[in-house]
């Protein structure tokens, strides 16, 4: 059933042209350069950043309706590629002759990409490469300015993982130092399946110190990777004291949002779930960077048909 939102400028695109810029090396690190696809408007200003961290095999090129569209909205958004990327992996692995979507259904394949999902160090090399685009904003890579402070970091699946380590969430019983983890310039997040307690050295008090804005989207049936459940999903929106902070949980829909992750041109399965993701992360960007118009329009519930909302945007109060 189409969703009943009426039209508005926040479920359309934005006033911004579009472009797209592949740098294969955007910032140097220990085993290597990573290299970032970056979706930017055209602005005279200096552009405020989100980086796009991309989930356990996906493509750097992926989330692209996501990105655009909050490029079209102002930001510039960079995608990194990690270590995990399907195109990085699929040799070393074994994987020539499989396809980018369907290595999940192998349980030969499925359990070769797991053992990156679960390997501490793989976690940190994330850390490190979402840190190395960061430092770098200063640097022109673009033929625009960006801004180098109040990053909004996101992701998707392990991409919000790793989104969740440089927002500071802490990890417990694992042989591995976060305490460099958070970055200072990251000011808010766009967690987008994320995991619960009891996963890769996630508790119940892993969100204490997580005070940044958080956005949280999740679906009904959006299930974890030991079959943990929305609930499960949606702990770090009810754990972090952060401030104002928005869950939103897709009805009816799985792991993919609807097909979140599509690389280029391509359709998503559910192209209206994803515009209702894509327009909540914006408005919610929005909001963090202190329009309050965006604030009362996620208020409002948008696409209603689609997501279920709960928030805390404490409007009362001074955005950080």
């Amino acid at each position: 059933m189409p969703d009943q939102t009426p039209p508005d400028e926040r479920t359309a695109p934005g006033p911004y042209a579009v472009h797209t810029a592949q740098v294969e090396e955007w910032a140097a690190v220990a085993d290597g350069c990573v290299a970032v696809f970056a979706q930017y408007p055209s602005r005279p200003e200096p552009a405020p950043v989100v980086v796009f961290a991309h989930g356990l095999g996906g493509s750097h090129v992926g989330y692209a309706a996501f990105g655009r569209h909050l490029a079209s909205r102002g930001y510039a958004v960079l995608h990194p590629q990690f270590l995990d990327a399907f195109a990085v992996v699929r040799e070393p692995l074994g994987m020539s002759a499989a396809d980018e979507h369907a290595w999940p259904r192998d349980p030969a394949l499925r359990a070769a990409m797991h053992e990156l999902l679960f390997d501490p160090a793989h976690w940190a090399s994330r850390v490190v490469r979402m840190h190395a685009v960061i430092d770098s904003l200063a640097e022109r890579r673009l033929p625009i300015d960006l801004r180098p402070d109040r990053v909004v970091v996101a992701g998707h699946s392990y991409g919000a993982y790793t989104a969740q380590l440089v927002l500071g969430t802490r990890l417990s019983g694992v042989e591995l130092d976060t305490s460099g983890f958070r970055h200072p310039a990251a000011a808010a997040g766009l967690l987008l399946s994320p995991q619960g307690s009891g996963d890769r050295g996630l508790t119940p008090r892993s969100w204490d110190e997580l005070d940044t804005p958080l956005l949280v989207v999740t679906a009904t049936h959006d299930l974890g990777p030991h079959g943990e459940d929305v609930s499960w999903r949606r702990e770090p929106y009810d754990a972090a004291p952060a401030r104002p902070k928005h869950l939103a949980i897709v009805r009816d829909a799985g792991h993919l949002l609807g097909g979140i992750d599509v690389t280029g041109d391509e359709v998503p399965a559910d192209p209206g779930t994803v515009q209702a993701v894509s327009c909540v992360g914006a408005a919610f960007a929005d909001l963090v960077h202190g329009d309050r118009a965006a604030a009362a329009w996620l208020a409002a519930g948008p696409f209603p048909a689609t997501l279920h909302h709960e928030f805390e945007h404490g409007l009362g109060e001074e955005i950080r």
